[in-house]
């Protein structure tokens, strides 16, 4: 059955429905980043941050690391998502571009990290960022089949 709305509704509703939307776009980009960066001592992975209309996060200090990465994302000066903010998943570790995109690498690594056998690509960041779009559609449908 279909669910009435009063039209004094309809902007809170879509409201609801689009932060729904963001929320779990934000965290599972977030997720699939700290999944997919390689570890030595975790601090890249443990490094990834979000941010509400600013990226200020300098990154986990060195020797503070824990594997695995937390689940709980680490919100930088906001707590919940909202529409019509910009939201950033972003790691500013000094070393955290030259690993995730394969520029400066020692050549030993080939340009490729190996991790748990499988081997990542260099530049994984902006495979995630495609797949999202497929991630947001899909997700769109079912929030939209939930409410």
């Amino acid at each position: 059955m279909a669910r009435i709305i009063k039209f004094n509704e309809i902007a809170d509703y879509c409201e609801d429905q689009f932060n729904k939307l963001l929320n779990v776009t934000v965290l599972e980009a977030d997720s699939r980043l700290k999944q997919a960066s390689p570890v030595d001592t975790g601090r890249l992975r443990v490094s990834w941050a979000i941010g509400q209309n600013a990226a200020p996060y300098a990154g986990a200090p060195a020797g503070s690391a824990s594997y695995p990465a937390p689940s709980n994302p680490l919100r930088i000066g906001y707590e919940k998502e909202k529409i019509g903010n910009i939201y950033s998943v972003h790691n500013n570790l000094p070393y955290a571009e030259p690993v995730l995109m394969g520029s400066n690498l020692p050549r030993s690594w080939q340009g490729r990290w190996r991790s748990k056998g499988n081997q990542i690509e260099v530049g994984y960041p902006l495979v995630i960022a495609k797949d999202m779009k497929d991630f947001i559609q899909a997700n769109a449908t079912i929030i939209g089949r939930q409410s």
